[in-house]
Parts: structure tokens; C-alpha cells; sequence
């Protein structure tokens, strides 16, 4: 995943699954791990873009 846009995607898509689904407990805990881990790579390219 290298464009902002497509992390932006997957962050939606992870919101959506963690708000509208039913999530075994595992799954649920890696969504949030993976929905954080997005969120963290999203703010250090948006500080990236706004340095450049």
C-alpha cells in the first residue's frame, strides 16, 4: 500500500467492518491493530507532505 489515498481506502473499509459486522474477538482486536497501525502511517505522510 503506497499511496495515501489507498491507506485512506483501507482505513474506511476497516471503520465499516469494525462498525457493521459481527467480529470474533481475534478478529476484531487485529482490525483495531491494523486500523491503528493505518491511522499512525497516515498522519507521519500527512506531516511528511506538509514538510516537503
Amino acid at each position: 500500500m503506497t499511496k495515501v489515498l489507498d491507506i485512506y481506502a483501507e482505513i474506511a473499509e476497516l471503520r465499516a467492518e469494525l462498525a457493521h459486522c459481527i467480529l470474533t474477538r481475534k478478529e476484531r482486536r487485529d482490525s483495531l491493530q491494523c486500523l491503528e497501525e493505518l491511522l499512525a502511517e497516515a498522519e507521519r505522510r500527512s506531516r511528511e507532505a506538509e514538510g516537503a
